[in-house]
């Protein structure tokens, strides 16, 4: 098993305007994400830009020439410039960085897009300490060859909306390896996008949906921790956003799910989003309040808007 730290960026645009409801008041924000594409070439999850970090050893790096060595400056991920003299570097905030601006890079040349880039000094890291990305290990892994346990990194960045448009618009130019497409949607539509449940054909490894489902719940997690931050983390707030959202989706809302599938806390998650526990309870509860009102009713004509 190979310890290693991957890193990812959301990019968002817009802020909060007035409303009656929250969604109202969603109305202006907008998250870029992209659609996954899986080596079978079917659907595989939104997400994030991003991925695992990419390193060097010492022995390596102490064989190579000063030339070589900087070749390697945004190759590698620990290797950095320091007074124009390449380095190698443990510092996790210089790895971090570069590893979102690598692979931010190589997702958007997979769409054939070049030219797009973002300031790693305004990268918002969203702290999640006890977030270990072990789904590959845990779910698919067959226990042969190479397996990775993975820190991840989840970063927020803000940006002028034609940012987001100008990728969204060449990326309907060319499907990726990787990546089916790069999309522009709206907060409160992808703070429902976990839980959705697949098909046989079009499911990932646990059941949700993979065109409808963020393929990694941390990624998941930061688009709530930017909610909470947006409404500067008002509990009432908070809980009506959730009844809101559960109003709206076709399928249970559940921190408590988000947690163990995490590997989390529920108390871990609301730090995450920077509230207490109580609030993150009382949120929960407005959404299974919600819930159980569709049950009851069968009135599932609000159906979660298809991303």
């Amino acid at each position: 098993m190979v310890l290693n730290s991957g890193a990812n960026v959301t990019l968002y645009c817009g802020g909060i305007c007035d409303g009656k409801t929250i969604k109202e008041r969603f109305k202006n924000v907008f998250v870029g994400l992209i659609q996954r594409k899986n080596k079978s070439g079917g659907h595989d999850g939104l997400g994030a830009l991003g991925g695992l970090a990419e390193r060097t050893s010492p022995e390596t790096f102490n064989s190579l020439s000063e030339a070589d060595r900087k070749a390697m400056v945004g190759k590698k991920d620990d290797v950095a410039l320091q007074g124009g003299v390449p380095v190698l570097t443990m510092d996790i905030n210089i790895i971090r960085k570069n590893n979102v601006l690598r692979e931010m890079k190589e997702e958007l040349n997979d769409l054939n897009i070049s030219g797009i880039s973002i300031n790693p000094d305004k990268l918002q890291l969203v702290p999640m300490p006890k977030v270990k990305d072990d789904n590959y290990l845990i779910n698919i892994w067959n226990g042969k060859g190479e397996v990775f346990a993975v820190t991840p990194f989840c970063h927020l960045y803000k940006d002028d909306e034609s940012l987001i448009d100008r990728i969204v618009s060449k990326s309907e130019e060319k499907e990726g390896g990787e990546v089916f497409a790069y999309k522009k949607i709206n907060l409160f539509d992808a703070l429902q996008a976990y839980g959705n449940k697949g098909t046989a054909n079009c499911s990932l490894e646990n059941g949700r949906h993979a065109e409808k489902d963020y393929r990694y719940p941390h990624e998941y997690l930061a688009t709530w921790a930017l909610a909470s931050e947006l409404l500067e983390h008002n509990p009432q707030a908070l809980e009506t956003l959730s009844a809101e959202i559960q109003r709206k989706c076709g399928h249970p809302l559940s921190f408590s799910r988000l947690a163990k599938d995490t590997g989390q806390s529920v108390r871990d998650v609301a730090a995450i989003m920077n509230i207490d526990g109580q609030t993150l309870s009382k949120m929960e509860k407005a959404a299974k309040q919600e819930w159980k009102i569709r049950l009851n009713t069968g009135k599932f004509l609000d159906k979660a808007k298809t991303i």
